[in-house]
């Protein structure tokens, strides 16, 4: 009989949960067959005209979740339809961002990546909320963000396959070489040659596994994934295991919600017609969480006998 102790349920746990939240982040596809022989040609026309309907909805759908990370006629479309609803009036104070919008997409900036570059400071407000308010301690605020742009750029479900992998490959590198005294940049440059053997492994396996769509991957998301698993590993060697796998699922949620952050299209078009009224609250909100000084929501279970005592009878 296998006994697992804490620090190998903890990695067993972490690796379901990324492996069930790749294949939750798939589409579902289902096929119903004809009940009889007797229905069959009325199935099979009702099936077709199913499927063309089906296949138009998906074209629309696409169209409308085209990669905001990618310079496609789709999102470019999209994104000036959106400018082209808005009249201007003179140039004022309340304004002027708008006004240097439009002088920059003249001048050939891609509307998506002034999209981006302007829901950036809206994500990491989003992750000061998850720190502060929350209680959530992941890795910082720039490699959530990052990891949310990766995830756009790559798709939610391979992402997720990708980071399993990556982190795979460490946790086992981990497990093979905590006998080697060695320095940890030596460490770490072996640590990326066994990641690259993992990722060609999933490049080459995939398409035969079914997962067509990992041959889209960039190198950039990998090496985003790759920053995540560094984090991973120094918190790993310099603390304990059980705060490195606290901090990676942490950070990895907090990612997966800036992924539909930055994929909602409202909020696009708000950052694009109303960039001054956005700006604004995002320095007032963090203003105020800079002030935050109450109970994070995560330390009320540990504090509420200490709250229901002091409350009075």
């Amino acid at each position: 009989m296998v006994i697992f102790n804490n620090k190998q349920k903890g990695t067993f746990l972490l690796l379901l949960l990324a492996l069930l939240l790749s294949f939750l982040a798939k589409p579902a596809e289902a096929l119903s067959p004809p009940a009889n022989l007797s229905q069959r040609e009325e199935a099979t026309a009702s099936l077709e005209a199913s499927e063309a309907a089906e296949a138009t909805e998906a074209a629309e759908k696409a169209k409308a979740a085209a990669k905001l990370t990618e310079t496609t006629e789709e999102v470019k479309g999209r994104l000036e339809s959106i400018l082209d609803k808005q009249k201007l009036g003179p140039l004022t104070v309340a304004n002027f961002i708008k006004y240097a919008i439009r002088q920059a997409a003249e001048m050939g900036i891609p509307l998506n990546t002034i999209v981006l570059v302007f829901l950036v400071p809206v994500a990491a407000t989003l992750i000061a909320f998850f720190r502060y308010v929350v209680g959530f301690s992941g890795f910082g605020i720039f490699t959530p963000v990052m990891i949310s742009v990766a995830f756009i750029a790559t798709g939610l479900g391979q992402g997720l396959i990708l980071f399993l992998v990556i982190l795979s490959v460490a946790i086992l590198f981990r497990f093979l070489t905590r006998r080697l005294r060695i320095h940890f940049l030596a460490r770490m440059s072996l640590l990326l040659l066994f990641i690259s053997w993992g990722v060609f492994g999933l490049f080459y396996f995939g398409p035969k596994a079914g997962f067509n769509q990992v041959a889209d991957i960039s190198i950039f998301p990998i090496l985003i994934m790759i920053l995540l698993v560094e984090n991973f590993m120094e918190i790993l060697i310099g603390k304990s295991r059980r705060e490195a796998f606290q901090m990676t699922w942490q950070t990895l949620l907090v990612a997966i919600v800036g992924y539909y952050l930055f994929n909602w299209s409202w909020l696009q078009e708000q950052v694009l017609l109303h960039p001054e009224p956005i700006f604004l609250l995002v320095i007032l909100f963090n203003l105020f969480l800079g002030r935050y000084t109450k109970l994070r929501l995560s330390e009320y279970p540990r504090f509420w006998p200490i709250i229901k005592s002091k409350k009075p009878s």
